[in-house]
């Protein structure tokens, strides 16, 4: 096969390749790169080194599929038929709600399809590359596979590389795959099933190079780049339908079925009945079907979406599509990327280690708020002089700072300069009370080693202050780095942690290595990167001058450091972050940790979580192992996933949408009970011993110990006796459904194809790149996966007021309709409400009591509730039920006083004004006790809580009197002759009853009315049509393992 050939190969495993020239030569180039004409010729064949850009859908065709909805087409239909009746009012009322609905979807729709030129703009403009053995600079996009390509400190790395040479080279690649620090880069070929953070010998377009220098041969351009496969995967990912929407839909086709048939009964009845012409029938007809479509439903539906978005807002959650709010609180799953989400991304040192003790520091990122505990107590004075002196080498022998500045709220902000892992440790020195600056100039550096990959380590002379008695000066040289590197130089240890044994440079004892190979495992065992300090003090005759790594490594033949300690860094938990797992958890929701860290960093930071559960762990490699089946089976019992590709995170996401949560758990607990190296799928729990007993000594526990096991899946974390029960119930209904709703974090381009995927995308504001907020359904502007949980909360309080208002708007409008409809039915010669009227209630009364309810305060136990069952009808039973039952109670309260006032001897303008004021009037005692569905509004906490509550009263209530008696008005709504004081009293006693009545039905819907009631309604629901009914989860069953697989069907 020739070069040319093997090029076409996208696939290949470069990185498992051993020999760099079996590289060159597959690539067909050399260290020469190539000619013009075959980078021409090359250009010609692979294309641009660029991102093909995706399809994008015109403005007519975005308008298209805002109005070809059904609920859009009944208004449309209502305001053509207006229309043709002339009814020019209700025309342009209707359709100006039609345009309200419609601009907004389109509004939101435009901000939504934007990741993939994000991404484009990460892409390098420039390249620096060898051709024809000559170096020159061109267009990025210029760039081939075979060309020989340079990349220094500061440069973002413009397309896939195989490094040839690499010189201290350091590469970002958070943003690609969740590394927290700069990787160290070199030319060594790793096994072909590494993920992507493993492949040292990569570079990928788009990262940014933090130091050295390297030397690279392009392996991949344009799509078919790591970073292209994230944007194709991105174009390809398409966002499902939101549960409110396709509740929506459901409900406008029921709307459709309802108005319809009541339409065409009135019809008849007019026709037949009351003797009327045709156009008559047609036009009353029409009314009822005007008076039964619930117009304002959809602005009272925004509404309340927008007012969660700003309440949002305000706790720093950004929220770009409206439909998700509601899909917020229906979340049973996260998945949250571990770096700057759950971490801060800020490198922290958590343990120092000595020949004596193991302190544990407090305190989290590079804000110097913290401090050193011995045991579970603080420091003495004296083991504080002691730390001091122990720490002054991490400051000395360091290149980077920390800065203080203040924030435009006035705040202290800590803003690092250098390497994160050194900046850790300038933060831990000042929380033992050591001003770095201060330190620096009292012991000038007069001699250094720099740090470099290969080597491992950096070292500094420095001259310290003369000593009193003697006033000569002394000089000392300190070594940190990687602790195999530096034992074999070391001959001696502190041997002790005593002031006096710390400042003498004589205090010391021999090495013991096994101790410290034994402390340095333990420690990296949780995930915890280790650095050893060192010290010795350089004799007046050495020339440090000409100090170099090579001299200090041939130094090992005779040992001349002392080891001061070992001190551990990550990346922690946020302490706010450990509160919020608790919620969720309380909260019902699981919590899992998706990153592509190291795995035993990853499984540390889920212990302190305490969403690690039973220890296991997925790594990306084990994942592509799986088929989408095991996938499934595995996804919602393990909680820890790490060195996870994007397309691992894209797997996991649409694996729990689709598993089977309750087979699941049982096939991996019944997984996890078998013997080590006997699991049937292919798969293992990736659960090293060295955490399975950790030394009490050395485990750092930073908080977060509630575990979520496996077997709690999707159930509430509650404890309380009184609860249990009714949790379990709950939790088994779910399981029995068999989806879940998922939220899935992150801030790198690495995590845009999950975000794009999963029903509730969120991206980081702050350390977010543009790919990952444009692909996302929501920002955090603080990074904080706390804020996450506050949304939800907020989620929830929108399903319920959503609930709330339907249950409130349905029956109004129903009662309008339903006024006329009775009305021919019981044969009266006049329709009791007027079109004008009717449209006026919903337009303008429905809309101002339900902005009341829109407002409506969550309830105190929202947090303390299971999530609700994925695809649960906003219209259940008991909201069906009060619907059918308010409906009759208000045309019953209407029809009578319209009858009532013909019994008086009234003017027909007189009875339609009372039956009107009746409607509104029982509409506004209605709204009061739909403000709990279910609890009592005889209560305390109705008076407090709502102020729109009484806004919306009184405006109506004056509305109502205003319209009644404003000349001109009141005539233009056919009750020109106001009302009688007698009127007014059966308006109000109308409503009083409404209230009490319904309040009364609260009290015996659960144990009197729905045991009837219910049956009647499953009736119905089992005999529905498909198109009526909302679309059914996928329900798992006959889950067994056997064969080497899980095997599972689908009901």
């Amino acid at each position: 096969m020739d070069g040319s050939e093997s090029m076409g190969h996208i696939d290949t495993a470069w990185h498992s390749i051993e020999d760099l020239y079996v590289v060159l030569q597959r690539l067909d180039t050399s260290l020469n790169g190539l000619s013009a004409e075959e980078a021409q010729q090359r250009l010609v064949k692979f294309g641009t080194n660029a991102l093909t850009p995706p399809p994008k859908p015109s403005f007519w065709r975005r308008l298209c599929n805002q109005i070809n909805t059904l609920f859009i087409w009944i208004l449309v239909i209502a305001a053509v038929v207006s229309a043709a009746l002339q009814a020019w009012p209700d025309v342009g009322l209707i359709l100006g709600v039609v345009v309200i609905n419609v601009g907004i979807g389109l509004f939101q729709e435009g901000k939504a399809e934007k990741a993939a030129d994000a991404i484009k703009a990460m892409l390098s403009p420039t390249a620096t590359v060898v051709r024809g053995g000559a170096r020159i600079d061109i267009d990025a996009d210029q760039l081939v596979p075979g060309d020989i390509v340079v990349i220094k400190s500061g440069d973002k790395v413009p397309a896939d590389l195989r490094l040839l040479e690499a010189t201290n080279l350091q590469v970002q690649e958070a943003m690609l795959t969740g590394e927290s620090v700069p990787v160290s880069k070199n030319i060594i070929a790793v096994s072909e099933n590494s993920g992507l953070g493993d492949r040292k010998c990569l570079a990928y377009s788009a990262t940014a190079v933090s130091a050295g220098q390297g030397l690279g041969v392009v392996i991949a351009t344009g799509d078919n780049a790591e970073i292209g496969k994230i944007s194709t995967m991105v174009s390809q990912v398409e966002s499902g339908k939101t549960n409110l929407l396709i509740q929506m839909e459901v409900l406008a086709r029921w709307l459709a079925v309802i108005v319809g048939v009541v339409a065409l009964a009135t019809f008849l009845l007019a026709l037949l009945s009351a003797k009327h012409n045709a156009g008559v029938s047609f036009q009353t007809a029409v009314a009822v079907a005007v008076a039964m479509i619930p117009a304002g439903l959809p602005a009272l539906t925004t509404i309340v979406l927008a007012i969660g978005t700003t309440v949002m807002a305000k706790q720093n959650a950004i929220v770009r599509q409206l439909p998700c709010m509601e899909t917020l609180g229906s979340l049973t799953v996260i998945c949250s990327d571990k770096t700057g989400t759950l971490t801060k991304n800020e490198m922290t040192v958590v343990a120092m280690r000595t020949a004596g003790a193991l302190y544990k520091v407090t305190g989290v990122g590079y804000e110097p708020s913290g401090k050193f505990t011995l045991g579970d107590g603080d420091l003495s004075p004296e083991q504080q002089s002691s730390l001091k002196a122990l720490l002054q080498g991490v400051v000395l022998c360091n290149d980077s700072q920390l800065n203080k500045d203040k924030s435009p709220s006035g705040q202290d902000v800590y803003i690092p300069n250098g390497a994160p892992t050194e900046v850790a440790l300038l933060t831990a020195a000042m929380k033992a009370g050591i001003n770095p600056s201060t330190l620096k100039q009292s012991t000038p550096r007069i001699a250094a080693v720099p740090f470099e990959s290969e080597h491992k380590f950096m070292a500094t002379v420095h001259q310290i202050s003369p000593v009193a008695d003697t006033g000569s000066s002394r000089r000392v040289i300190y070594v940190k780095g990687a602790p195999d590197r530096l034992l074999p130089l070391c001959k001696r240890q502190l041997a002790d942690d005593a002031v006096a044994t710390v400042n003498q440079m004589d205090g010391t004892a021999p090495l013991q290595p096994n101790f410290w190979q034994t402390a340095q495992e333990q420690l990296s065992s949780q995930g915890l990167r280790v650095l050893a300090i060192c010290r010795a003090e350089v004799p007046d005759r050495e020339d440090v001058s000409q100090l170099t790594a090579t001299g200090v490594i041939a130094r090992k033949s005779e040992p001349f450091l002392t080891l001061l300690a070992l001190l551990a860094i990550l990346d922690p938990p946020r302490e706010e972050a450990i509160e919020a797992v608790k919620v969720a958890h309380k909260a019902g929701i699981v919590v899992k940790m998706i990153t592509g860290d190291h795995p035993l960093t990853g499984l540390a930071i889920g212990k302190m979580l305490g969403i690690a559960g039973n220890g296991s762990m997925v790594t990306g490699p084990e994942l592509d192992a799986m088929s989408d089946e095991q996938l499934r089976l595995i996804a919602p019992a393990c909680n820890v996933f790490a060195r996870a590709s994007p397309e691992n995170k894209l797997r996991i996401v649409r694996a729990l949408q689709s598993a089977p949560p309750a087979a699941a758990v049982q096939a991996v607990n019944v997984r996890l009970r078998k013997p080590a190296g006997n699991s049937g799928a292919g798969t293992s729990s990736l659960a090293a011993s060295s955490l399975a007993q950790p030394s009490t000594d050395v485990t750092i526990d930073l908080g977060g110990t509630d575990d979520l096991s496996s077997s709690s899946y999707g159930g509430s974390q509650i404890g309380k006796a009184d609860r249990k029960g009714r949790d379990e119930d709950d939790t088994r209904r779910r399981k029995d459904k068999g989806v879940n709703v998922v939220a899935m974090t992150g801030d790198g381009v690495n995590d845009a194809p999950a975000l794009k995927a999963a029903d509730i995308g969120v991206a980081m504001g702050i350390t977010g790149t543009d790919v990952s907020k444009e692909a996302a359904k929501m920002v955090l502007a603080d990074d904080n996966f706390a804020t996450i949980v506050a949304a939800v909360r907020e989620g929830r309080r929108v399903w319920d007021n959503l609930r709330k208002i339907l249950l409130f708007n349905l029956p109004v409008n129903f009662a309008q309709g339903g006024s006329i409809f009775w009305a021919f039915v019981f044969q009266m010669h006049d329709m009791p409400l007027t079109a004008m009227q009717v449209l006026y209630v919903n337009l303008v009364t429905a809309v101002t009591m339900g902005i009341m309810l829109a407002a409506e305060p969550p309830e105190p136990s929202v947090m303390d509730r299971p999530p609700r069952r994925p695809g649960k009808r906003l219209l259940g039973k008991l909201i069906l039920w009060r619907c059918v039952f308010v409906t009759h109670l208000l045309v019953i309260l209407v029809l009578g006083s319209f009858a009532w006032g013909a019994s008086e001897g009234l003017s027909l303008a007189r009875r339609r004004a009372e039956a009107f004021n009746v409607l509104v009037f029982g509409e506004i005692g209605y709204a009061l006790t739909t403000r709990f569905i279910k609890a009592s509004t005889f209560h305390p906490r109705a008076l407090r809580g709502n102020r729109w509550c009484y806004v919306s009263i009184i405006l109506t209530a004056a509305l109502q009197v205003f319209l009644t008696y404003t000349p001109g008005v009141n005539a233009f709504l056919h009750m020109g002759e106001g009302m009688s004081g007698i009127q007014w009293a059966r308006a109000l006693v109308s409503m009083v009853i409404v209230y009490v009545v319904v309040e009364i039905e609260k009290k015996l819907v659960d144990p009197v009315l729905m045991p009837v009631v219910r049956p009647i309604l499953q009736f119905i629901e089992d005999h529905t049509p498909e198109c009526l009914s909302m679309p059914k989860p996928r329900k798992w069953t006959n889950c067994r393992k056997g064969a080497g697989a899980v095997k599972y069907t689908q009901d």
